[in-house]
């Protein structure tokens, strides 16, 4: 019964088999990379090299990793790689039998999986898909959320994240700088009165306030899945997605679009694009900053999930709130929220806890208070606020 983590020399794959290994007590996990080299030292900084076994694989090999599938006898296949590669490796899962999980698929991606459901329903396979921390934790809040009302007017989620350090320098977002610049240059594509409706690039400023040390921020719309998936699985009439950018960083992001860091097209004089050379640039400062995690709690992550609706016929509004922090005892990121859920949900399709045949996103098949629950035990911590309205007349 083998996990196979695919990108496991990335900021999240490497702590994805960390939790698998030291959270979830999975025996039998496989680390994968492109270089066996990168993942080799991923391993060895977070001192799991001795408890796993190390190979080189591309995800975008699909042959390749249908191989290993069958030569490994690997049940549940976590894929930390680029976005791209979701629909190949989830093509190498359903033939060689393999549960599957992934860190979200960009809203266009996402879709083209979900129309796979017929085909791994037939198969008898679980593909539970989207689950870093947004999409992600952010889905399985919206469904709690859902369940707490009768009918669901909106559901409106934030992001952010930020550092306590007295000289504010740019952060590292927790997730692929590759997203970051897609998010900077590509409409997104928002659940508004019931159906998709294109926004403009980082549009949809409004202030939102999150607890502190964040307060009152502003957040723009981007895109991302769950605005793809949660309006027609939670049948609600909106779901938007904005991020608040800290302000240093969306300086940083703004100047790294406007160089052209963007493009895919390589440079002649030096046969590299600049998207592939920020891209290695970014993993080298990933692993450097592994290898020597703060020694004190000076990182977040931060997310409000708001759910409006009404109960017993009154406006009622639950909101969630989940806060990170980098962990100085365990020496690991706030990052780690993103890696966690894939984690459990791999484990859980291991263990058969999670078995539906079919391609779901998470708010389908996630049980949300024992995964908040779960999320809590890695100092990921979930808060619950209802507002009611009662009427006296």
């Amino acid at each position: 019964m083998s996990i196979l983590v695919l990108g496991a020399s990335g900021q999240i794959g490497a702590y994805t088999v960390q939790d698998l290994i030291e959270f979830c007590g999975e025996t039998d996990v496989i680390a994968s990379s492109r270089k066996m080299g990168n993942v080799k030292k991923a391993m060895d900084d977070l001192r799991l090299g001795k408890k796993i076994k190390l190979m080189e694989l591309d995800a975008k090999d699909t042959g390749k990793v249908l191989e290993t599938i069958k030569k490994e006898k690997v049940t549940s296949v976590v894929n930390c790689a680029w976005y791209q590669t979701n629909l190949g490796v989830m093509d190498a899962c359903l033939k060689g039998g393999a549960t599957y999980t992934d860190l979200g698929g960009f809203f266009d991606t996402c879709l083209k999986q979900i129309e796979l459901h017929k085909k791994w329903k037939d198969a008898g396979i679980n593909a539970t898909i989207g689950l870093g921390s947004t999409p992600g934790m952010t889905n399985v809040a919206g469904a709690a959320g859902a369940k707490r009302l009768d009918t669901v007017d909106a559901i409106d989620i934030v992001c952010t994240w930020g550092n306590t350090l007295p000289v504010k320098e740019a952060g590292w977002p927790g997730y692929s700088i590759r997203t970051v610049l897609d998010e900077f240059t590509q409409e997104s594509v928002q659940w508004i009165a019931g159906k998709y409706q294109k926004q403009q690039i980082l549009g949809g400023e409004v202030d939102v306030v999150m607890p502190d040390p964040v307060g009152k921020t502003k957040a723009y719309y981007i895109k991302h899945s769950e605005p793809a998936t949660m309006g027609k699985y939670l049948n609600a009439k909106r779901v938007t997605f904005r991020i608040g950018f800290p302000p240093h960083d969306m300086a940083t992001f703004m100047t790294l679009r406007a160089l052209g860091f963007a493009d895919e097209k390589p440079l002649a004089q030096y046969g590299i694009s600049p998207l592939d050379y920020l891209t290695a640039m970014y993993a080298r400062g990933v692993s450097d900053a592994r290898g020597a995690p703060p020694k004190e709690k000076i990182e977040f992550d931060m997310f409000r999930v708001d759910c409006a609706g009404k109960k017993d016929g009154m406006p009622r509004t639950v909101t969630y709130f989940i806060i990170t922090w980098n962990d100085p005892e365990r020496g690991v990121s706030s990052a780690r929220d993103t890696s966690v859920p894939p984690s459990i949900v791999a484990h859980w399709q291991n263990s058969k806890r999670i078995k539906e045949p079919g391609v779901f996103p998470a708010e389908a098949t996630v049980e949300p208070e024992p995964f908040f629950k779960e999320l809590g035990k890695r100092k990921i911590l979930v808060d619950e606020q209802t507002t009611s309205t009662v009427r006296y007349y």
